[in-house]
């Protein structure tokens, strides 16, 4: 009999006899806790429950017997119940750690922080040996945003209990925002290494490694992960988006699939089937996945400009444009949104807010070679053309090898009448994309021109 199957059948005893003593004395308050906490660790949590409100009901000023039925109901995530079981657990006893732990447990399920952070800060006031509390304080911590204070918080918790697996992984989640991809897989690693059979690490070290770009690392994480748990749609989701990096598109879909079957609203895969579909130019597919992503969260601004570019490939400019301008709402440091826009903008002849938006973006992002190029095709169809060539020549030196931007420069030098400058550029467009329909056209009308 190996330990698992003993300690089964040693639960199984204390409940034949729990079981006896309350048919003895079914008024038996202790037996009742002490019963409803056995059919809580094998998975009966209802039985437990109606055991465990027994008990306080027959003896109604335990404070345990209180903050037992509290965890039990915390385990159904009936929250509210268990936010007064604990408080009335408190009630009876002000200084109970474990009854504030775990009440701060209940508020951060919530997502109550503050009030959960007020109840670790309490329990660890009266008990700061509690690995536990410091570990959810620093979720709770992380959840705010508050990755530095995150990170010490489990750091003391792993300094009471260095073999904390939790701990570890939470910190290590929280290492990765805050870009620290490298300590996010070292904790990844210390975690799996202490207990390998818990699909969520080997899910967040595969999600770490695709931000990494370990895709076939993460890859193999992510698959250990779905082995242990195959209904696991984050990680499912994952490594679709893995699959997606390395052009294995079909197994990125097979992913995105199922992930969406297990969970129907799971907004980050739609996003990246999204993106996906975009990428291989099945824009109503990708369309409708942005769509999808808007209704389930309508201020989702990244969906929102992709859908805009997606209207605007589709040259319905109107709606692109209403899409652009709730996503720069939402996020007004949003350089590609604002910069898209700005095309939208040009193409309804609207120069002024094209440039507008152009000038707007580079001030976010003065590097990006594709605004600076199309806010010069802006300048050279208001014939501003010395600032046209200025913009097409900064974006050259970043981008040497665009044929788009030469065609657009060898036009300029075209309408400024250098016609040995237009040649060489609208030439060496051509040569880089010989399917470059504009520049052989534009090649045509200057020779026509010379």
């Amino acid at each position: 009999m190996n330990l698992e199957h003993l300690y089964y059948d040693r639960r199984e005893a204390a409940l034949a006899d729990f079981n006896r003593a309350i048919a003895i004395d079914d008024s038996y308050a202790w037996a009742y806790f002490q019963r409803g906490q056995v059919l809580r660790e094998l998975g009966r949590l209802e039985e437990a429950l109606a055991d465990l409100t027994r008990a306080c009901e027959l003896e109604a000023d335990d404070p345990a017997y209180h903050a037992e039925r509290g965890e039990t109901l915390r385990m159904l995530r009936q929250y509210e119940a268990a936010i007064n079981a604990f408080s009335q657990a408190i009630t009876l006893r002000p200084e109970y750690p474990w009854a504030l732990g775990s009440r701060g447990q209940v508020w951060r399920a919530l997502r109550r922080y503050q009030e959960a952070l007020a109840d670790f800060n309490a329990a660890l006031a009266l008990n700061p040996s509690l690995a536990w509390v410091h570990a959810e304080r620093g979720e709770a911590l992380r959840a705010l945003q508050r990755h530095h204070e995150a990170i010490e918080a489990f750091s003391q918790a792993l300094a009471i209990d260095p073999s904390y697996t939790w701990a570890l992984g939470h910190r290590g989640i929280t290492y990765r925002e805050l870009r620290d991809l490298s300590a996010a897989i070292a904790d990844f690693d210390a975690a799996i290494a202490i207990q390998d059979n818990l699909a969520w690490l080997y899910a967040e070290r595969g999600e770490t490694r695709r931000l990494v770009e370990d895709f076939e690392s993460a890859i193999a994480d992510l698959t250990q992960a779905i082995m242990l748990d195959p209904r696991y749609s984050w990680a499912l989701g994952s490594r679709g988006a893995a699959f997606r990096a390395v052009g294995e598109i079909e197994a990125a879909l097979a992913d995105f699939k199922q992930a969406l079957e297990l969970d129907p609203e799971y907004v980050w895969v739609y996003y990246q089937r999204g993106l996906l579909y975009r990428n291989a130019n099945r824009l109503d597919e990708a369309l409708a996945d942005f769509s999808r992503v808007i209704e389930l969260e309508p201020n989702h601004a990244s969906a929102l400009a992709e859908r805009g570019e997606l209207f605007r490939l589709q040259r319905r400019y109107h709606e692109a444009l209403a899409d652009f301008n709730r996503a720069i709402e939402l996020q007004p440091d949003y350089a590609w949104a604002i910069g898209s826009r700005g095309q939208v903008y040009r193409v309804l002849g609207d120069y002024g807010e094209a440039l507008d938006d152009f000038n707007r973006a580079l001030a976010l992002k003065p590097d990006a070679t594709w605004i600076i190029a199309e806010r010069g095709e802006t300048y050279r169809l208001l014939r501003r053309y010395n600032e046209a060539l200025e913009d097409f020549t900064r974006a050259l030196e970043l981008s040497p090898n665009d044929s788009w931007i030469l065609s657009r420069r060898g036009a300029t030098y075209q309408a400024l009448k250098i016609y040995e400058e237009a040649y060489i550029d609208l030439t060496r467009a051509i040569e880089i994309d010989p399917n470059n329909a504009w520049a052989w056209a534009q090649r045509g009308s200057l020779f026509r021109q010379m």
